[in-house]
């Protein structure tokens, strides 16, 4: 039997992807190798405008609600902003997933965990078969006769949701990124509930590494506690830095757990993300913003995006995916844009940016409307004015300023 659509890897992108496929009629079968409920290296803060994306509330996965936000600058200055309404959700990953999982299922697709693809390949009529990998845990696991496995599915269309490095993009010659970013992150357990001052902020401190900040999320039981930046700039520096951070907050960093380290990626200009029948979608469509670092948004909304062009090509309206790449180009592509050349300028020089930020509450308004979806990146550039026409040039500047200050990236 040939699927209508195969979705590879159950995050946020991939479980939208299958929910919203699925919910125009078509057969969905969603993969991830991982048994779930499985957790992520993620931040896990869902915003206001990544929320109003989605036709179902997350309450039943949200630990914090957070409205306000500790600013502070590489000189350990600090400023607390409050909003009195939500900015961000904080979630983890481990609930977010499964119950995105859920909602697809709802919709009609059919889910299967610990499913590793080792192969996907095109075939010559267009379709694409994928080779799975044994399941020979599942006996133990209670799920079924050990060494059953091997299996071959054929699908009309793939969604690739694996990430940067998964199988659909290595396998089917997509490019990869060029440009990464690298995080590390660990868990701070506070059995009896975070503390007071953070319960319902963040804690921001900007260009605490080149290329990136640093950060405290709290949640219901612990903090989530971490860093990032350029990859060549930051990486050997991460652990230590991480460390110093905990103790400049009055945490031990011995009493972290589960630390982990992962790379953004970055999207480059005109990289593909649709071909024949195969589309990429969330980090394997390396759509994290390049400002911020968050990646949740951008999943889901090319999770949306797919949808009508996988439906289209289905009903055999067109003849590839490639109306996904044109909607992703006209929905993220200027904001993506818009986010690197700030980010460029900003970690080029961010003492007058974060002193903006912390001081000025035009910009911590502009801040807060971008996170609750009230205004764009490009929005806000285009506010600027004249600094507007010249933001681009102004971009590769600080970016060859960039390089010859921490490196190239």
């Amino acid at each position: 039997m040939t699927i209508d659509t195969v979705v590879v890897g159950a995050g946020p992108a991939g479980a939208t992807a299958a929910r919203e496929i699925a919910a125009r009629g078509r057969g969905v079968v969603l993969l991830d190798r991982a048994r779930f409920p499985r957790d992520k290296p993620c931040g896990g803060g869902v915003t206001v405008r990544c929320a109003s994306l989605l036709p179902f509330d997350l309450a039943p996965v949200v630990e914090q609600v957070v409205t306000g936000a500790v600013l502070e600058d590489r000189a350990g200055r600090r400023v607390v902003r409050e909003t009195g309404v939500p900015l961000t959700y904080l979630t983890q990953r481990a609930q977010l997933d499964a119950y995105l999982v859920e909602q697809a299922q709802a919709a009609g697709a059919e889910f299967r965990d610990g499913q590793h693809v080792r192969s996907v390949v095109q075939q010559r009529d267009g379709t694409y078969e994928l080779r799975l990998a044994p399941r020979a845990a599942r006996a133990a696991k209670g799920g079924g006769p050990s060494g059953a496995g091997g299996e071959v599915l054929r699908a009309r269309t793939v969604v690739g949701a694996d990430g940067a490095n998964g199988v659909v993009t290595t396998q089917l010659s997509f490019a990869h990124p060029s440009e990464r970013a690298i995080a590390l992150e660990g868990l701070l357990p506070c059995p009896d509930g975070v503390p007071a001052w953070l319960r319902g902020r963040v804690v921001l401190s900007l260009a605490y590494l080149p290329g990136g900040y640093a950060w405290l999320f709290p949640k219901a039981d612990h903090i989530n506690i971490g860093l990032g930046g350029w990859e060549a700039a930051a990486g050997a520096r991460l652990r230590p830095a991480l460390d110093a951070y905990c103790r400049a907050h009055g945490f031990d960093p011995a009493t972290l757990v589960a630390l982990r380290g992962h790379h953004l990626p970055l999207q480059a200009p005109g990289m593909t993300v649709a071909a024949g029948g195969a589309a990429l979608v969330g980090d394997a469509a390396a759509l994290v913003d390049p400002l911020s670092g968050e990646g949740i948004y951008a999943a889901i909304a090319s999770g949306i995006a797919v949808a009508p062009a996988v439906d289209d090509y289905l009903a055999g309206a067109t003849r590839d995916l490639a109306g996904y790449q044109l909607a992703l180009t006209r929905e993220l592509g200027s904001e993506l844009a818009a986010s690197r050349d700030l980010m460029e300028v900003f970690h080029a020089c961010p003492e007058p940016f974060a002193f903006a930020l912390m001081r000025s509450r035009r910009v911590w308004g502009a801040a807060v409307a971008l996170v609750r979806g009230e205004t764009t990146y490009e929005r806000i550039t285009h506010r600027t004015g004249p600094i507007a026409a010249t933001l681009g040039p102004l971009a590769r500047v600080a970016r060859r300023v960039s390089r010859r200050r921490y490196g190239a990236r």
